[in-house]
C-alpha cells in the first residue's frame, strides 16, 4: 500500500515538473547544464563561480545567470499561461541542426516577417524548411539581448 502511494506521489511530481518549463537554456559554460535543457521559474540551479547559463523564456526575455558559491535561482515570471508550443519551438531553435535525408524542397519560401523580433523568429521557425534561417536570426537576437543587459 505504501509503495502505491509513493508511486502516485512520484508520478504527480514528475508530471508537474514536466509541465512547468518556463525557460530553455540557450548556452552554458556550466558542464552540468546542457543547451536545450528546460527549467521552471524558481528552480535552484548549481552554477560554479566563473560559469554562466543563458536562458530564454517563452516571451523572448533573455536572462544570464552567473555562478555563485551557492545555488542560483531561476527568475520568476508572471504569465497568464506558459505556452508549451513556444517551449517546443525554443527547443528546436537551440537543438542540433537536423540532417536532411531527402532533397531540399524547391519553391519553399519563408514567411516575410520582422526577423529581429522574437515573435517573427518563432513564426519562421515553425515553417518547414525555414529553421536554419530562424536559428541565425535567433542567435543574433540572443546576442543583442545579452549586450543590452550587461551592467
Amino acid at each position: 500500500m505504501r509503495s502505491v502511494v509513493l508511486g502516485a506521489v512520484a508520478a504527480i511530481l514528475v508530471a508537474g515538473v514536466a509541465h512547468a518549463a518556463d525557460f530553455v537554456v540557450v548556452s552554458s559554460t556550466e558542464p552540468g547544464v546542457a543547451r536545450g535543457q528546460e527549467f521552471a521559474a524558481g528552480t535552484l540551479v548549481q552554477i560554479a563561480p566563473g560559469k554562466s547559463v543563458v536562458l530564454i523564456d517563452t516571451a523572448g526575455q533573455v536572462v544570464r545567470l552567473n555562478g555563485a558559491a551557492g545555488q542560483v535561482i531561476v527568475p520568476r515570471r508572471q504569465y497568464a499561461s506558459v505556452n508549451e508550443d513556444r517551449v517546443a519551438v525554443l527547443k528546436m531553435l537551440v537543438g542540433p541542426p537536423r540532417v536532411r535525408r531527402a532533397a531540399p524542397g524547391l519553391g519553399k519560401v519563408c514567411p516575410e516577417t520582422d526577423m529581429t523580433a522574437f515573435d517573427g523568429i518563432v513564426t519562421v521557425a515553425q515553417v518547414d524548411g525555414c529553421l536554419t534561417t530562424a536559428r541565425t536570426a535567433f542567435e543574433a537576437y540572443v546576442d543583442k539581448a545579452l549586450v543590452s543587459t550587461r551592467p
